[in-house]
């Protein structure tokens, strides 16, 4: 018993620290449609620890709604929300009262809350779409309060607001699922004095009850989705009639109740009792909502809905919403024509559509407005984006060939020219231009043609080896046999040496007879003994015209130079002494 006295207590104290009056909860910004939380509100917010259920009232402006407040709070209007009589409205944003009622059974804080009506002077419809918005986050039971009747502007009006509002607290949550706003219960007032063949319930089941469209009209279609929504949104929503409480009501903050038509205050009494009843505690992902919650979700909401330009009228939901498949569909390409450069292996683009993809549904949930769409939209937009990412693979195949074919000709152009062959024979030489060539054309040639022109180019170069190979053996043969000759003269007729004169005979007799005594049995290019001639010619080719050939050439040059001169030297000491000798001898005849 004590702990529930000091509990009520401290309840008492953070509910009495405000005064019984409306606190500015949500204000509008100056020249713009945006809102900005009010610090007192958010203070009356945060001194609420239990689970808290707003009652909050909407409606055009000038329908009563801030005097209906004041009677479901039982306060005069000098006290309670602001009531005037001018074409100017009265509220401003959205206030709250600040005594919050405690439930009989302390179960929740009741919250009555009121809302600047829409299509007010001076205002943009914008703007009112942002103030319901919030309005329908927040409440656990939204009473529309309406004169005369339901109109078919009245039902549009609100549909969008709640596709706004489902939409804006989707892109507030920060975890990666959605955690819904539960739906609290809806109680539409209809103010009247006569209801002729039809009850409040039954305007209200009308209202929300889809059309039949056999032929599939599109404007019917729309309306049946406007019903669909608004049917979604609350467990149970009620019809109310409430008579005009005086027949002048200019006068109504001035009379009591003994002054007031008998009829309206019964049913306003009976509305008191209703609305307690269909109350309930506030529920955001699976937990009521406590005051501190309450004003974390209205700041973030109220960013959220800042953040971003809003349509008006519920028909734009659908523009706004194909415009964010159109910015996510731009957001896919952007990202994809930045992270890959035309060609590109096909792995690395499917990498590339699917971080681009991931990218572009985000874009698209944070521009989305509403759910109803949310699934036709998402599939319009994969659609769109297996579109586009299909034309990029096309434009990759089409960049692949021709990359891969200019890279594909030049080393087939150059294994053309050597095939034709090579000042200077040489297998090495051969091999390793067209192995520059080919690493080039696998650094360059990427994508999907890479695999047709590495084909098609091995295939060249098959060809072209096998017709240089035979060039070059027969080149090399050739070039044996005259080294031969060129011996044989050079050691019979110029430098007299036999028996490298034998040696070249040998060699000619042998080359010349060697291929005639193998037959049938092979080439003798295949030979051991013609590989070992081939790899010495190969060795003599690096070494004379490698990259220290220049040095060779030089080095026998000036070692050819400083022979000759030894010779010159002895030729010129051998004539000295034969002319000595001849001196010598004519001076003995003499």
């Amino acid at each position: 018993m004590i702990a529930v006295i000091v509990i009520w207590t401290c309840w008492l104290a953070s509910v009495q620290s405000f005064e019984a009056k409306p606190y500015a909860l949500v204000n509008p910004v100056a020249g713009t449609s945006h809102l900005k939380v009010a610090d007192e509100g958010i203070a009356l917010l945060n001194s609420i620890e239990g689970p808290v259920a707003p009652v909050v009232v909407i409606g055009p402006y000038r329908s009563g709604k801030s005097f209906l407040l004041n009677q479901l709070l039982g306060v005069p209007c000098y006290v309670g929300f602001g009531v005037g009589h001018t074409r100017e409205t009265e509220t401003k944003g959205i206030w709250v009262w600040g005594q919050p009622q405690s439930a009989e059974d302390g179960s929740k804080t009741l919250l009555y809350i009121d809302t600047e009506g829409f299509e007010s002077t001076g205002r943009s419809n914008s703007y009112d779409d942002r103030v319901f918005a919030v309005a329908t986050v927040m409440s656990s039971l939204l009473i529309y309060n309406l004169p005369e009747t339901i109109r078919g502007s009245d039902v549009s009006k609100l549909s969008f607001v709640v596709e706004l509002a489902a939409g804006f607290y989707d892109q507030t949550n920060k975890s990666s699922v959605a955690v819904p706003v539960e739906p609290g219960s809806m109680l539409w007032v209809i103010q009247r004095d006569f209801l002729q063949g039809k009850s409040v319930q039954q305007l209200v089941k009308d209202a929300l009850a889809p059309v039949p469209n056999p032929q599939q009209d599109k404007a019917i279609t729309e309306t049946n989705n406007i019903r669909a929504s608004l049917a979604s949104i609350a467990r149970n929503s009620t019809g109310f009639s409430l008579p005009q409480p005086h027949l002048d009501r200019t006068k109504l903050c001035e009379l009591n109740d003994s002054q007031l038509e008998p009829s309206y205050v019964s049913q306003r009494d009976a509305l008191k009792r209703l609305v307690l009843q269909q109350a309930a505690q506030k529920v955001v992902g699976g937990e009521a909502l406590t005051g501190k919650r309450l004003a974390a979700l209205l700041q973030s909401l109220i960013a959220a809905l800042n953040a971003k330009e809003i349509p008006t009228g519920a028909g734009l939901i659908d523009s706004f919403n194909r415009e964010a498949v159109s910015k996510a569909l731009a957001a896919f390409t952007e990202a994809l024509d930045q992270a890959v450069q035309l060609p590109v292996d096909e792995s690395v683009l499917d990498q590339a559509e699917n971080r681009a993809r991931d990218e572009a549904l985000g874009v698209f949930k944070e521009q989305l407005l509403g759910r109803r769409q949310a699934e036709a939209l998402t599939a319009q937009l994969e659609a769109a984006i297996t579109k586009e990412a299909k034309a990029k693979r096309t434009a990759n195949v089409a960049e692949s060939n021709v990359v891969c074919q200019a890279h594909e000709m030049a080393c087939s152009k150059l294994l053309a020219s050597m095939a034709r062959g090579l000042q200077i024979p040489s297998m090495r030489q051969f091999e390793g231009r067209y192995k520059a060539c080919l690493a080039t054309f696998e650094a360059k040639c990427v994508g999907p043609a890479r695999s047709s022109s590495a084909e098609r180019l091995q295939l060249a170069w098959s060809q072209a080896r096998s017709q240089f190979g035979k060039d070059y053996n027969d080149r090399l043969f050739t070039g044996l046999l005259v080294a031969a000759v060129a011996a044989i003269v050079i050691f019979r007729f110029v430098i007299k040496v036999a028996l490298l004169e034998a040696a070249g005979w040998l060699a000619v007799v042998f080359l010349e007879l060697y291929p005639h005594l193998l037959g049938g049995a092979g080439s003798m290019y295949d030979t051991a003994w013609w590989k070992i001639t081939a790899s010495v010619w190969e060795a003599l080719v690096l070494l004379l015209f490698g990259a220290g050939g220049l040095l060779l050439w030089v080095a026998c040059g000036a070692a050819a130079l400083l022979g000759w001169r030894r010779v010159r030297r002895r030729q010129q000491h051998k004539k000295a002494v034969l002319t000595s000798r001849l001196g010598d001898i004519r001076d003995l005849d003499v």
